[in-house]
C-alpha cells in the first residue's frame, strides 16, 4: 500500500505536495460544511413556506451540523492548517491564529440551540424566532469559516517562495 501521507525529509517537493494535499483536505471540509448549511437553509425555508414547523427534526439536523463541525474542528486542531507551513518555516508560528476558542464557542452554541429545539415545549415564541436565531448562528459560522480560509491562503502564499501571485 502506498502511503502518500508519509513525508521524507530529503524530498522537499514531496513535502510541499503533501502540505498542499493537507490544505485541500481541510478546505474540502469547509465546502462540506457550507453545503450542509445550504441544505439546512433550504429545508427550513420549505417548512416555513408551508407553515409546518418541525422543531424536533430541526434539532436533529442541527446535531448533524454540530457533528460535522466537531470532526472538521478536530482535524484543524490536530493537524492544523498551519502545521505543514510551520514544519517548513518554524518562525511562521507567531502569525498563526488559534481557532480553538471560536470552535468551542460554535459547538456550544449549536448544541444549546439543538437542545432547545428538541424540548417538548421549545422556548421559541414561533418558528420565525427560531429561524432568526438559526440565521444568526449560520451567519457567524460563515464569517468565521471565511476568515479561517483567508488566513490559510495568506499563510500558504507567504510560505511558498515559488508562489507567484
Amino acid at each position: 500500500m502506498n502511503h502518500r501521507d508519509r513525508m521524507k525529509p530529503d524530498r522537499v517537493g514531496e513535502t510541499k505536495k503533501n502540505s498542499h494535499e493537507h490544505l485541500q483536505y481541510l478546505l474540502d471540509g469547509h465546502e462540506q460544511i457550507l453545503e450542509h448549511i445550504k441544505e439546512l437553509n433550504h429545508w427550513w425555508r420549505e417548512l416555513d413556506e408551508r407553515g409546518l414547523p418541525k422543531y424536533g427534526e430541526m434539532g436533529t439536523r442541527m446535531e448533524g451540523l454540530r457533528d460535522l463541525l466537531s470532526k472538521h474542528f478536530h482535524d484543524e486542531e490536530q493537524e492544523g492548517y498551519f502545521k505543514p507551513v510551520m514544519d517548513e518555516s518554524p518562525g511562521f508560528c507567531i502569525m498563526v491564529p488559534d481557532f480553538r476558542e471560536k470552535h468551542k464557542k460554535f459547538l456550544t452554541q449549536i448544541g444549546d440551540f439543538s437542545t432547545r429545539l428538541k424540548q417538548s415545549e421549545p422556548p421559541f415564541q414561533n418558528w420565525n424566532e427560531a429561524l432568526t436565531e438559526l440565521q444568526g448562528l449560520l451567519d457567524e459560522l460563515r464569517i468565521s469559516e471565511n476568515e479561517e480560509i483567508q488566513h490559510v491562503r495568506e499563510a500558504y502564499e507567504k510560505s511558498s517562495p515559488d508562489h507567484s501571485s
